[in-house]
């Protein structure tokens, strides 16, 4: 079973992931990213990607300097990398875990590595996979994974943000 889920920027995608990835315990492996705000300002200046194995890194900032810009943030992929395709390759192995990925968006898709293993993990049937996307088709990869074949599309809005990793759970550990 393959659950996709998608909403506007700041919707709360993430916080459901969170509480996916918290319910599921040891049954899931994967990654989530968050925001960097400037601890005196608040503002947003940044995003941290985290695994499921505690390992976490900054990969988009705006003070970095990168040849990959989103808006005005610059991404490194090696940092980006170092973190997400160690526990996506673990995915690849343990097929009985739920993979989460969080998110298949713009950043993460500079890295040629991170595109491929994805396309594997949400084409195989094998594998149970819930994993966030842009509310646009921001990248021809985005296009296609919201339209494949049996994937369950789910759209986080602020009348359901704070029930949807029910919904999430119930779907992935019944199916």
């Amino acid at each position: 079973m393959k659950i996709l889920i998608t909403g506007e920027p700041g919707i709360g995608k993430t916080a459901v992931v969170k509480r996916i990835l918290k319910e599921l315990g040891k049954k899931a492996v994967g990654f989530w990213t968050e925001e960097v705000r400037d601890p005196k300002t608040g503002k947003r200046i940044g995003f941290k990607v985290i695994s499921t194995e505690g390992k976490s890194a900054i990969f988009a900032s705006k003070t970095f300097t990168s040849k990959h810009l989103v808006g005005s943030y610059g991404v490194n992929v090696k940092r980006f990398e170092e973190v997400a395709l160690p526990v996506l390759k673990r995915a690849l192995e343990e097929k009985e875990k739920v993979v989460v990925i969080d998110e298949v968006g713009k950043m993460e898709l500079f890295s040629k590595t991170f595109m491929e293993l994805a396309q594997e993990l949400l084409h195989n049937p094998k594998y149970r996979v819930i994993a966030t996307i842009p509310i646009r088709d921001v990248h021809p990869i985005v296009a296609d994974i919201r339209r494949m074949r049996g994937v369950v599309l789910l759209e986080v809005t602020k009348e359901n943000r704070d029930i949807l990793h029910e919904i999430v759970i119930e779907l992935i550990l019944n199916h």
